[in-house]
Parts: structure tokens; C-alpha cells; sequence
């Protein structure tokens, strides 16, 4: 019995890597719409995912879960652990791939344009969101799923997700942010610069 509950904790822990992706995906693309009234694909990748969410989702949720109790050690550890993933995925991009994939030199209290205070708040917000909201939520979700309907769905995700990764590794998407559209959807922009 308890192999099995193990095998369902691996389970949702993969899906939860891929539902924090995509959704992260899906966050960027709003963002540039509502800014910029573009449509890009963010990341490194080609798929519709960005494994910084994913892995951010995961870690967070692997390492704050047990501090419940404590919502003001769940926001600082968001906000420290996001913050670190941030700026050392961002270090790693520009010393492999030659180049940057955001840049927060405009915003204040910024170190090397790879972090800033306002994000790092933020991502200690998604922290307290991800473990008193939508871990569960998920969790709950998910473990009605069918067993090996779910395995073979996430099969499926992980060859795609392999395969993405090993064509990215020396042909990385490179962000059009200002091209992709031509002329932006002036409709739409939000917040405008």
C-alpha cells in the first residue's frame, strides 16, 4: 500500500512539473498581450511550457509544504528560493545560449537585470497561492485520475518534453516578443510603457 502511495506522490509531482510550466507558459504569453498586444513564446524551449515554473512549482511545494503553519516562512522561502532559481537560471542562459530571456533593468532594486524586489514579492505570493490553494487543489484533482491513464499521459508529456529539450539544447527558441504580431493588437495593451 505504501509503494502505491508513493507511486501516486511521484505522479502528482510530474503533473504538477507540467501543470506549473504550462501554466507559466500561458502567464508570459498574457503578460505580453496585455503589455505589449504581441503573442510570444517565452522560454527556451518550443513547446508550450517553461520549466523555471515547473520546477519552481515543484521545489516550493517539496520544500514549504511542511510549513503550513506558517505562512510567513512559506512567502520568504517563495520569495528566496524563486528569487535564487531566477537568478541562476538566468546566469546559466547567458554563459550557455550566448544571450538573456528577461531583463529587469528597468525596474529598481535589480541585481545584473536577472531579479528584482517586485518579482521576488511576487514569487513569494505565488508561494503562499501554490501551497495553500492550488497544491491541494491539484492534489485532489489528480488523484482521481485513472492510474495508468495517467501514467500513459505522462509518458506522452515526457517524450515530447525529452525530445523539445534535446532540439533546444543547440536550436533554443529565441523570443520575438515585438515580431510576432505586425502591427501589435493596439486593442489590447493594458499596460502600456
Amino acid at each position: 500500500m505504501a509503494r502505491v502511495e508513493k507511486s501516486r506522490e511521484r505522479l502528482f509531482l510530474i503533473l504538477m512539473f507540467f501543470t506549473f510550466a504550462i501554466i507559466g507558459w500561458l502567464w508570459e504569453g498574457t503578460y505580453d498581450l496585455l503589455k505589449y498586444g504581441v503573442i510570444a513564446n517565452h522560454g527556451v524551449l518550443l513547446g508550450p511550457w517553461l520549466p523555471i515554473y515547473g520546477f519552481g512549482g515543484v521545489f516550493m511545494y517539496l520544500l514549504l509544504n511542511r510549513y503550513k503553519k506558517y505562512p510567513i516562512v512559506v512567502f520568504m522561502g517563495s520569495f528566496s528560493f524563486c528569487t535564487l532559481i531566477e537568478y541562476f537560471t538566468g546566469t546559466y542562459l547567458e554563459i550557455t545560449k550566448g544571450r538573456s530571456w528577461w531583463n529587469y533593468k528597468d525596474m529598481p532594486f535589480n541585481i545584473d537585470g536577472k531579479i528584482c524586489l517586485l518579482a521576488s514579492i511576487f514569487f513569494g505570493l505565488a508561494g503562499i497561492l501554490l501551497i495553500y490553494f492550488i497544491a491541494p487543489k491539484l492534489k485532489e484533482y489528480y488523484s482521481r485520475l485513472n492510474y495508468k491513464r495517467a501514467a500513459i499521459l505522462i509518458l506522452f508529456l515526457m517524450a515530447i518534453f525529452t525530445l523539445d529539450f534535446i532540439h533546444s539544447t543547440n536550436h533554443p527558441n529565441i523570443v520575438k516578443r515585438y515580431h510576432i504580431i505586425d502591427p501589435p493588437i493596439e486593442g489590447i495593451k493594458i499596460f502600456k510603457k
